[in-house]
């Protein structure tokens, strides 16, 4: 009977460093995966960041390349750098002034001829201003300050432009 403990002690006191080291090399490989997950989560956080500088970087060349492309080049003569300059300054405002002014015209006179016809004004207004009206004036709005809108709200650029 001792025999069979003494061979069962020996059996286990050889197994002992072998079942620790099975454990270690389990948690070892266990921290490794850990390790190589966290390298991993690193990686692709660190590309996030290199993308959104280089989209940042894009944007600014982009208002770069706009800024310098509306740099007018000069002749000489005063009074005609300051007319030309005035001229491209005013041309986008002087076409949306001309077509609203059109616009406002026509409708005005649609208004004039409902009136005319024997609508009271509530009605002639809710027939001339339309569903498309209020498309066409929610398009000219966004194009004029939605824009800028726009870049401050998804952070792209902020107000002092930096």
């Amino acid at each position: 009977m001792l025999t069979i403990i003494g061979a069962i002690v020996g059996l286990l006191g050889s197994l002992a460093p072998e079942l620790l080291k099975f454990f270690n090399n389990k948690e070892d490989h266990k921290f490794q995966k850990e390790m190589a997950a966290l390298q991993m989560e690193e990686l692709k956080i660190r590309g996030e960041i290199d993308l959104t500088k280089i989209n940042a970087q894009a944007d600014i060349e982009s208002e770069k390349a706009l800024y310098e492309h509306s740099k007018l080049p000069r002749t000489g003569w005063k009074y005609i750098d300051v007319l030309i300059s005035f001229y491209k300054g005013t041309v986008r405002p002087t076409i949306t002034y001309l077509f609203m002014g059109t616009y406002i015209l026509v409708k005005y006179g649609v208004y004039m001829s409902y009136t005319q016809s024997g609508y009271t004004w509530q009605q002639a207004v809710a027939m001339v201003w339309s569903g498309e009206d209020f498309a066409i004036f929610a398009t000219i709005m966004g194009f004029w300050f939605g824009g800028r809108f726009l870049k401050y709200s998804l952070g792209r650029i902020t107000p002092s432009g930096k």
